[in-house]
């Protein structure tokens, strides 16, 4: 019963771990979106831009700050407790309270919030344009691969066809009905198929190789692309304008969006620095104790006093007997008694009024003039690129849709040109020779074939990019 539990596990695994190496598309675009350098890096913005939103926000919050002190004093300084001279040794402290809340500050606080929101949602388009182009780099690095293994297995075909030929030519040889030398060129034309699937063979590895670099995933870990019996190719149609892709190209790319965001932001920063010319207005307060070794008990003591008289109306001479009140300096009055009855408050409103401050917000409002026009021009340029861009698509479409239906018509012809090539050969009338040159001009056109459908798919790819539709093969 063991065994039969060890093997299902051993089975369990290597099933999973056959599942884990197998990758479709979708799933290649998400891992690379998830580990994607571009995309993490961009992903940090969005959370500095998060914490900047924070920090705007709470800057209509008040500033309360609390401070303490405790120090040393020599020589003549002022009692804290009695304000009155002293000149001895003494030792201090003190503890306060403040509050600062803005009432008005030229509507800064609130345009710094609005501008905080806007470069949020600018860091998201970023997010989503980084995210749009390592969909595209996977695209064409998949495309690449299947293009490879797709050309192998053309090689590898040719090469089972020049075995047969050869078998076949070796039994007529035998029968004496072709000379020995007539084997001489399928040997050189099979060490060559075995040289070009080996070199072919490399193209499959180093495009898996780039889709890794790409994915951001460890070089040495297998993975497998899904395989696709049947690549369906779009139907040729009729395809969209400049015009109406550019729109719809506006509506889709991020980083069309993110810069129109910027715009508004720049000019957000110019209500910011103009705000800085109006008053401010602010509400503060504070509470104060404070703590003096200086400051101590002082106790009444009553002296007798003898003093000598007359007695009243006479000349008889008294004694009298009266008590004098002075006061003697005690202890130091307790910390916290002292902290406790030396308390005291302010509260008021503060007017800041600017009239001269070596022209900083004249030139800071002028700055942020200049970029506001700098946001416009990337604008600008963002748009120039993305039509020139859709335009050589466009180009490149049917220049690739063309060239698709000239390598089908050749393939046709050039497989009918073999197939009458072998039955010629099987009749002695042409050599081995020129049936692999024939043959091989099979192959030069085939992977032409190939190249044309794969190129002409991801040239598609790119119009979808574009417009916004969801990256995948079928």
């Amino acid at each position: 019963m063991r065994i039969f539990i060890v093997l299902f596990f051993l089975l369990s695994l290597n099933t999973y771990g056959q599942e884990d190496s197998i990758w479709s598309l979708e799933k290649c675009i998400d891992y690379a979106v998830q580990n994607s350098l571009t995309v993490k890096q961009a992903n940090l913005s969005v959370i500095q831009a998060t914490l900047s939103k924070k920090q705007a926000i709470w800057a209509q919050a008040p500033n309360l700050n609390s401070s303490y002190s405790y120090g040393f004093n020599f020589g003549r300084s002022v009692d804290p407790t009695s304000y009155s001279f002293i000149n001895q040794i003494t030792n201090s402290s003190s503890i306060s309270l403040n509050m600062n809340q803005p009432v008005f500050q030229g509507l800064r606080i609130r345009n710094s919030i609005k501008q905080s929101k806007v470069d949020l949602e600018a860091s998201k388009k970023d997010v989503e344009q980084a995210k749009n182009d390592v969909a595209l780099s996977i695209a064409q690095a998949y495309l690449s691969i299947l293009l490879a293994q797709e050309s192998r297995s053309v090689l590898v075909e040719q090469a089972k066809i020049t075995k047969i030929q050869y078998d076949q030519t070796q039994k007529l040889i035998s029968a004496g009905v072709l000379a020995d030398n007539s084997r001489y060129d399928l040997e050189a034309q099979m060490a060559r198929d075995e040289e070009n699937i080996v070199t072919a063979q490399n193209s499959v590895d180093l495009a898996y190789v780039n889709l890794k670099v790409l994915m951001n995933i460890d070089l040495a870990k297998v993975i497998q692309i899904i395989p696709i019996t049947e690549l369906i190719v779009p139907e040729v149609l009729e395809l969209l304008t400049l015009d109406e892709i550019y729109e719809e190209a506006l509506n889709n790319q991020p980083n069309v969006a993110a810069s129109y965001l910027r715009e508004r932001s720049a000019e957000l920063a110019v209500k910011i620095a103009k705000g800085a010319l109006w008053p401010s207005i602010s509400i503060y307060g504070s509470v104060n104790s404070n703590f003096s070794s200086a400051a101590r008990l002082f106790n009444v003591v009553s002296t007798p006093d003898t003093l000598s008289g007359f007695q009243t109306g006479t000349t008889t001479p008294v004694e009298v007997y009266e008590n004098k009140f002075s006061t003697v300096q005690g202890d130091v009055i307790p910390y916290f008694t002292q902290l406790g009855g030396n308390i005291y408050a302010n509260v008021g409103i503060n007017l800041s009024i600017p009239i001269f401050n070596g022209f900083r917000n004249r030139i800071a409002i002028q700055q942020a003039d200049l970029a506001i026009k700098s946001a416009k021009l990337a604008t600008v340029q963002i748009e120039t690129t993305l039509k020139s861009n859709i335009k050589r698509s466009l180009t490149d479409v049917k220049a690739a849709e063309k060239r698709l239906a000239a390598a089908s018509k050749t393939v046709v012809s050039t497989r009918l040109s073999v197939q009458n090539t072998r039955k010629r050969y099987d009749l002695g009338v042409v050599n081995s020779f020129e049936l692999t040159s024939v043959q091989n001009t099979l192959v030069a056109v085939e992977s032409n074939l190939l190249q044309a459908k794969y190129d002409y798919l991801f040239k598609l790819k790119i119009l979808d990019y574009y417009r916004g539709n969801v990256i995948q093969i079928k």
